[in-house]
């Protein structure tokens, strides 16, 4: 450690605070003491130091975590206290007993249980994944580390809002480091407490020499100066434009994805060597998923207080645009009093009217002074955003820092994790062969009794058919049987009938016989006779035939009954075999495969348990990198819009200058009219209808001429706005271009680097092939010589199996390097997936924006039949946007015409006011001559000349008026060349109509705003008349009031006269004037005068 000079020893009475604490003080010698080793970068908390103590206490009462133990292990919980930062040359406490002293210098005040002094730092090497050396380290894990670094990292801003809130002046933001029990602390603003800081920071878990450390603190030292000294200059002059940002942003953006990289890798290599359980990864992953959990609050909070910030710019945005239509409505006051002053020249101006109008100017000066006041309110609101936003951007580049001084650490613990791979790498390669021998063997052992089952199921299938074939003819056979029976019912039926008409005919025979013997019936009764014998000789014969054929049929299925249970019989003892050789052979294959499995089954865990754990890490990258890159739209946002609101404040100075310059015209002009106003009341007599007449014509044209000012300022602030909106247009294809070049570079690099890491893995596979041959010579030699020694067998089967569980975890190491080659490939292919949906998704925005609301369903259509021909678009937007660039330059003519045409219009509005000028001077010329007619008596010349002259005048004006007409006829023409721009340059803006529409509904809701203004003005206006005319009449009440209050005073006066006079006729007593002046002195009269007020206010 670094020995600083300087500090003092502690007081008794520090030492008396310390033991009070709970926590066991350390004397330290007088000439030298060693500081403690400052918590690592994590540590570091940004918070006042109330919430400082909450930290503390909830970091000491933290469980100890699994993996390597840490250098503060050997003291227990209640005699550890917190590290602080070196406050210069003040006194501190230091109780860290098992804190690594320089070279050469004892620990002084160990107590029993912290043993003697603590052991030299070791070497770098020694730090590896095996931790052969008995030296302790660090026992909190470096994903606790990490999330607590961030989640400080993070709670920046709201320290900043409270260092703001108490010194507003500052520009960065101290720093201020976990401090616990410190007695004094020392200035924020001193180099050696920074430097003392840093120190510690960089000191506190690394294992490197004193010079290093000390030479890495002077170049950070170096770099803060820098960055603070950067930040005021920024403020001073103006922002740094906004490319610069955007650099740095995506190099703290590459840093931060480079560290979390070798973070991720380093955690799951040291986590492999400490435990090989899925317990400790279960633990990891819950860690991970707490870490993702505060990142997510902690952005969060970051973004709601973007979101007040933003909302406070457009607060103060909308409050320079009511102060901007204040101003215009005062501007509008100032034409009227002016117009009122040249009204006062009449003759029959009263005092009181000039007054009236003398204190409205005051009124108006008093109300400029005020908008000058909220002017300079919003100036010191935004400078203070600027100042805020330069503290943020120190707290960034100070977080900048601390990043590049953990990657150095973790650069250098990740080289002693590779060497001490590669020592592992040849034992891995050596035990892998044996591994890998044993289960070839046992896959071939599988693959045979997975060929015996297909051919016993291709058998057993065959069988089947047969049986299926055999069930087949037996159902035809009993259908036919079936058949047979049902005909020979039918003929029994047959001969039953046969029977009994035969019956029949016998009994007709034996009665004819015994009748009457006619010879015709019998010789008839003898053919039917004969016809049924013969009918009976074919029956029987075919009865006969069928019963052949059942017989027959018969036999044949008992034949077809006997081969069919033969063969079954046949194929169940067949399968009852092929089952007992199955079941032997399973019985074999699971006793040589249990002897794998059980290796196996581990090594599958571990996978599973690796695998999860990739899946939740590559979740959290993904949701940090996309948080970084809102981070960064937001931040260029911000730069964008302080950019807007200096350069409207930069014209908001400008119009200012112009108002005071017109008030400063106005006010002389002011001036010049009272002075001339007491020598034109005299002269303006005779002349005052001619006089009223011109300056009605004149007001006329000075209206039509504000009318056409205003109309020509609202179409320059239309090209204004056409061309501000051209440039994004511009802007917007120039960034999309831009990212798809970058799309196309990021795709060729993610392409080139995954075939290079194929190209590894094929490499790292053949090396480990060569040798696991070699490993398998030499095995099958240790063999051969194991059998003669029997002795050293024993011995050398307890190293390979010491041996074994290495290679599991270093077999476990080189699978996930194999997956997280192929994650990363896959990753890549996502990526590249995810970046063509994305280009789809911006394609399809910008066309769903062409069309209307109504036309949706249309559009939805054409977008899925455009997303089979991306490709074939591509080239054809490439083609538009020549034909835009096309038409942009044709329209940039046409407005370079219309520039042309509005100058011609501001010329010949120059030369009306000159001709307006011209008339004032002719009009005081008339004046001077009429008033050297009057001295010289000539009023019939003079009356000539001037009604000629009026005539002249009056032709001017005609002319003036269609000059008028002709340009508001010109200005109709700009208009519909305008309109009809602006329809081109839509049907042009159809592929960023996302920003038009952001920007019309802000233009709405400004005009709505503009509007309410308008109409509070108007209220107020009417209200301030309601309130004149009240004013008017309670002056004329009082007035009125006062009178009779008067006349009142003057009888009561009176009356007291009298009563006093006979009453000092009458009696003596009442004579003395002390009781005449507490009878009739001022209070009875004010009481008498409130009596009568209070009866005439009652009337």
């Amino acid at each position: 450690m670094m020995n600083l000079p300087g500090r003092r020893q502690p007081s008794p009475s520090e030492e008396s605070a310390g033991s009070l604490s709970g926590l066991r003080p350390v004397r330290r010698p007088a000439v030298a003491s060693s500081p403690e080793p400052a918590a690592p970068a994590g540590d570091i908390d940004t918070k006042p130091l109330s919430s400082v103590d909450s930290l503390i206490h909830k970091f000491d009462a933290k469980a100890q975590q699994r993996g390597r133990p840490s250098r503060r292990n050997r003291l227990s919980l209640d005699e550890r206290k917190r590290s602080k930062s070196l406050d210069g040359r003040l006194p501190y406490h230091d109780t860290a007993d098992g804190r690594e002293l320089g070279p050469g210098e004892p620990q002084a005040g160990s107590g029993g249980g912290a043993g003697g002094s603590a052991a030299d730092p070791g070497p770098p090497g020694s730090r590896s994944l095996g931790r052969a050396s008995g030296r302790p380290v660090n026992g909190l894990d470096k994903s606790t580390l990490t999330r607590e670094w961030v989640n400080k990292s993070l709670e920046v801003p709201a320290l900043e809002k409270q260092a703001r809130k108490s010194q507003p002046d500052l520009q960065l933001k101290s720093t201020p480091d976990l401090l616990k029990d410190q007695q004094e602390v020392s200035q924020p603003g001193s180099s050696d407490h920074t430097k003392e800081l840093i120190y510690s920071i960089l000191k506190d878990g690394n294992t490197e020499s004193d010079a290093t450390v000390k030479r890495k603190t002077n170049l950070v030292f170096e770099k803060v100066q820098a960055l603070s000294a950067a930040p005021t200059a920024q403020s001073t002059a103006s922002l740094p434009p906004a490319g610069e940002l955007t650099r740095k942003v995506e190099e703290l953006q590459r840093k931060l994805d480079q560290e979390t990289k070798l973070r991720q890798r380093l955690e799951l290599l040291q986590n492999g060597h400490r435990n090989g359980a899925p317990h400790d990864l279960e633990v990891q992953l819950e860690e991970s998923e707490e870490e993702c959990h505060r990142l997510r609050v902690a952005f969060e909070k970051k973004s709601q207080e973007l979101q007040g910030s933003v909302q406070e710019l457009k607060d103060m945005k909308t409050i320079k645009e009511e102060t901007e239509a204040k101003l215009a409505d005062l501007e509008d006051q100032l034409m009227e009093m002016q117009e009122e002053l040249d009204r006062f020249r009449e003759p029959m101006g009263d005092s009181p009217d000039r007054d009236a109008l003398l204190k409205e100017l005051l009124e108006t000066r008093e109300e400029l002074e005020e908008v000058l006041r909220a002017r300079q309110k919003l100036e010191d609101h935004l400078r203070q955003r600027e100042r805020e936003l330069t503290a943020l951007k120190g707290a960034l580049k100070e977080e900048v820092a601390s990043h590049d001084r953990e990657l150095d650490r973790v650069r250098q613990e990740y080289q002693h994790d590779m060497e001490q791979l590669r020592r592992n790498m040849e034992d891995v390669s050596q035990d892998q062969a044996s591994l890998e021998s044993e289960r070839q063997k046992i896959n071939t052992v599988v693959r045979n009794l997975q060929r015996e089952l297909q051919e016993s199921g291709e058998e057993a299938a065959h069988w089947k058919e047969m049986f299926q074939k055999n069930k087949d003819e037996l159902r035809s056979t009993k259908q036919e049987l079936l058949q047979v029976k049902v005909e020979r019912e039918d003929f029994e039926e047959e001969l039953k009938e046969l029977r009994e008409r035969f019956a029949a005919v016998r009994q007709e025979a034996d009665q004819a016989r015994n009748g009457a013997g006619d010879s015709g019936e019998a010789s008839a009764l003898r053919k039917e006779l004969r016809e049924v014998r013969d009918q009976l000789r074919d029956l029987t014969l075919s009865k006969q035939a069928q019963d052949d054929l059942l017989r027959q049929r018969e036999r044949e299925l008992l034949a077809l009954k006997e081969a069919l249970e033969d063969e079954v019989g046949s194929h169940d003892q067949e399968m009852a075999e092929l089952k007992q050789q199955f079941q032997q052979n399973v019985q074999q294959l699971q006793k040589d495969y249990e002897e794998a499995f059980k290796v196996k089954s581990s090594l599958e865990g571990e996978k599973e348990a690796t695998e999860q754990m990739k899946k939740a890490v590559e979740s959290t990258l993904r949701e940090t990198q996309e948080e970084n890159d809102d981070l960064r739209r937001k931040i260029l946002g911000l730069e964008t819009q302080i950019k807007e609101y200096r350069h409207f404040a930069d014209n908001w100075q400008g119009t200012e200058a112009r108002l005071k310059e017109k008030i400063a015209k106005l006010e002389s002009d002011r001036k010049q009219m009272e002075e001339s106003l007491g020598d034109a009341t005299d002269q303006e007599q005779e002349l005052l209808l001619v006089k009223r007449s011109l300056e009605s014509r004149l007001e006329d044209a000075q209206r039509s001429l504000n009318r056409l000012s205003r109309e020509h300022q609202d179409l320059s602030a239309s090209l204004h706005e056409e061309l501000a909106q051209k440039e994004q247009l511009k802007r917007a294809k120039t960034e999309l271009e831009e990212e798809k070049r970058l799309l196309d570079k990021s795709i060729g690099k993610l392409t080139k680097e995954l075939d290079q890491m194929a190209q590894e893995s094929h490499s790292a596979l053949s090396k480990l092939q060569t040798q696991l041959e070699e490993y398998k010579e030499k095995s099958r030699k240790e063999i051969t010589d194991s059998q003669k020694q029997a002795k050293e067998r024993n011995t050398e089967v307890e190293k390979m199996q010491y041996n074994l569980g290495r290679l599991q975890d270093e077999v476990m190491r080189l699978k996930q390097a194999l997956q997280d080659a192929q994650a990363e490939r896959e990753n890549a292919v996502l990526d590249k997936e995810l970046l063509a949906q994305r280009l789809h998704n911006l394609e399809q925005e910008m066309e769903s924006k062409r069309r209307s609301q109504d036309d949706r369903s249309r559009q939805v259509k054409a977008l899925e039949d455009k997303s089979k021909r991306l490709e074939v678009e591509l080239d054809e937007e490439r083609n538009t946007v020549e034909l835009l660039t096309e038409r942009i330059n044709r329209t940039r003519d046409q407005i370079d015409q219309l520039r042309a045409e509005l100058l011609q219009e501001r010329s010949v509005r120059q030369d009306l006011e000159c001709d307006k000028i011209s008339l004032e001077r002719q009009n005081k010329d008339l004046k001077s001559r009429l008033a050297s007619s009057e001295v010289l008596q000539k009023p019939s010349a003079n009356v000539s000349q001037l009604e000629s002259r009026i005539q002249e005048l009056q032709d001017k004006l005609q002319a003036e008026e269609r000059e008028k007409s002709v340009l508001v006829s010109s200005n109709r023409k700009l208009e519909r060349k305008v309109k009809e721009l602006t329809i081109q340059i839509d049907d042009e803006r159809q592929h960023v109509n996302d920003q038009k529409d952001q920007l019309s509904l802000r233009v709405k809701a400004l005009k709505r705003q503009v509007d309410e203004a308008e109409e509070e003005i108007e209220r107020l206006e009417a209200a301030r008349k309601k309130a004149l005319r009240e004013l008017e009449e309670q002056h004329e009440t009082n007035e009125q009031l006062q009178s009779r209050v008067k006349s009142l005073e003057k009888d009561l006066w009176r009356k007291a006269a009298r009563s006093t006079a006979e009453s000092s006729l009458k009696d003596d007593h009442l004579s003395s004037d002390e009781e005449f002046d507490s009878a009739y002195g001022p209070s009875s009269i004010a009481s008498l005068l409130t009596e009568g007020n209070l009866q005439t206010s009652s009337c």
